[in-house]
């Protein structure tokens, strides 16, 4: 395909001219109109969004199966079998 000079300047002045009706299109008045992005959520959304905050600020710690553990390490009564150990290294589990 061969593009010659006076294709170029078609596409130019199409172009020069859907710029000024852009130009001018935007403006009401003299004035520019500018407005600001807007994002309206439904109320399940922002329930969601509450309960998905509140999951977030739990604490991933278990007080009462760290005092549970730790009687047993400290009583030296924690077993844990080898077969769950490599379950859990295999990742059957």
């Amino acid at each position: 395909m061969i593009i010659s000079g006076k294709q170029i300047q078609n596409v130019l002045k199409v172009y020069g001219e859907q710029n000024t009706v852009s130009k001018n299109s935007k403006t009401d008045k003299g004035q520019n109109v500018q407005r600001k992005d807007q994002v309206i959520l439904s109320s399940g959304v922002q329930e969601f969004g509450h309960l998905f905050q509140s999951i977030i600020a739990m604490s991933d710690v278990r007080p009462d199966k760290v005092s549970e553990f730790s009687q047993q390490i400290d009583t030296g009564n924690y077993q844990v079998s080898s077969r769950d150990i490599a379950d859990k290294i295999i990742g059957q589990r």
